[in-house]
């Protein structure tokens, strides 16, 4: 099992999505209320489509194990983001339970009384994850459930099969085989970019900051404030990917949800995501998934989806006892049996990893130094800027590397300086 080095970092899957995931019709989820009432509990967060149908499935063993009914309002990305925001400013509960994946974001709530302590629901002993991200003055603020690994390129082994392709161990033999899948025909381009709000372009960038010297700590020295995007090593990861872009080697942008459609038919074979592919709708077999880390990192980012109540919820002690049932072994072993799911509870078995490829994540992460996801772990305004310069850097691949790096350092020390 993972240790707690560090895990309490998100995006996928929120700042940048902890999974990314849209809301199913594009809406803010809830009816803007005060959430439930009674026995009844709404939750709102990013999951939809066959991970809205895994989660439903934890909230039927949570609805037996407490006796509560539940019910469940997907968002989008910015809904999370903007939306709970207003709700909490103007002293509404967007939800009864509210699943954030950002840190800064959490630890910002708290300090200004959006959220109730929920330390009580969780015992950090049996977790993979650092209360201490979540803590302001001692409350803890949040529970961890759904972890995930940014791991690298995800594949399907039998077009690598049928075309005697190979995991690279070294960055030449990654130009080879970019080389060798963009001559394959059909192919559109070798790498797809997901995107939408910024994320997960975030993620594959993160990924060639840690492949610099001494990545993993460039990483964790930035979300400390120990290191600066004006940092050589940044400004080389980013030429890095221009070359990339120069080649042709990414996709033109969709959502990250659409991608999986074009990574799924082999148009895109490589695809730079978390740990919560194998759960994605167009994933049809996930046996045929295979994942390598980008050649030369020595770190990979990780995400954690947390449970937060907020204070404006007429449910506030029901919330609390329905989070230490969501994120108890049995409940996050119910998602983790159907795989794209990384237990936080370290008390989940080994073997109730199903799909082999899931089962392996955590020995390929333990190679390497685990890393928060940057762009959650320090928050907005650089997060925002990080997102914006990225979405710009992938529509103009010639913009200078320097006026990149200029605006995310301006944002960066503004951010530290919050």
């Amino acid at each position: 099992m993972l240790g707690s080095v560090a895990l309490a970092g998100c995006s996928g899957n929120g700042g940048d999505g902890g999974d990314g995931g849209d809301g199913s019709d594009g809406s803010d989820g809830s009816d803007g209320g005060d959430g439930g009432s009674g026995n009844s509990l709404e939750i709102t967060g990013v999951w939809s489509g066959g991970e809205q149908e895994s989660f439903s499935n934890v909230m039927s063993f949570v609805e037996e194990d407490t006796e509560m009914s539940m019910e469940y309002f997907p968002r989008d990305t910015d809904s999370l983001l903007t939306g709970t925001l207003m709700d909490y400013e103007s002293g509404v509960a967007s939800a009864d339970i509210v699943v954030m994946p950002s840190p800064a974001r959490i630890i910002s709530d708290a300090q200004n009384g959006h959220l109730a302590p929920v330390g009580d629901a969780w015992d950090a002993e049996n977790f993979a994850v650092d209360p201490s991200r979540v803590t302001v003055d001692g409350d803890v603020y949040a529970a961890p459930f759904k972890m995930d690994l940014k791991p690298g390129f995800w594949y399907r082994q039998s077009f690598f099969d049928e075309y005697g392709l190979s995991e690279p161990e070294s960055w030449d033999e990654f130009m080879t085989l970019l080389d060798d899948i963009a001559a394959i025909e059909g192919v559109d381009a070798p790498i797809a970019s997901g995107n939408g709000t910024g994320w997960p372009l975030s993620d594959i960038t993160e990924g060639f900051f840690m492949r610099q010297e001494d990545g993993a700590s460039l990483q964790q020295g930035l979300i400390d404030g120990d290191a600066s995007m004006t940092d050589d090593r940044v400004a080389t990861a980013f030429d890095e990917i221009k070359m990339l872009h120069d080649e042709g080697y990414f996709s033109q942008t969709r959502d990250f949800g659409v991608q999986y459609e074009y990574f799924w038919d082999n148009s895109l074979p490589l695809y730079f995501m978390g740990s919560f592919t194998p759960a994605q709708d167009a994933v049809q077999d996930p046996s045929d998934l295979g994942v390598f880390r980008l050649p030369g990192v020595d770190g990979i980012s990780s995400s954690v989806n947390w449970f937060t109540v907020p204070t404006y919820s007429d449910n506030v002690d029901a919330a609390r006892d329905a989070l230490s049932s969501f994120v108890s072994a049995e409940g996050q072993q119910v998602w983790v049996e159907e795989g794209g799911f990384i237990a936080s509870n370290t008390q989940v078995p080994d073997d109730a990893y199903e799909i082999e490829v899931m089962a392996n994540l955590p020995d390929l992460a333990a190679e390497v130094t685990v890393v928060p996801d940057l762009d959650d772990a320090l928050g907005n305004p650089f997060q925002e800027e990080f997102w914006s310069q990225l979405k710009g850097l992938w529509a103009s691949p010639d913009t200078p590397t320097e006026d990149i790096v200029g605006a995310l350092d301006d944002a960066h020390e503004e951010t530290l300086s919050n």
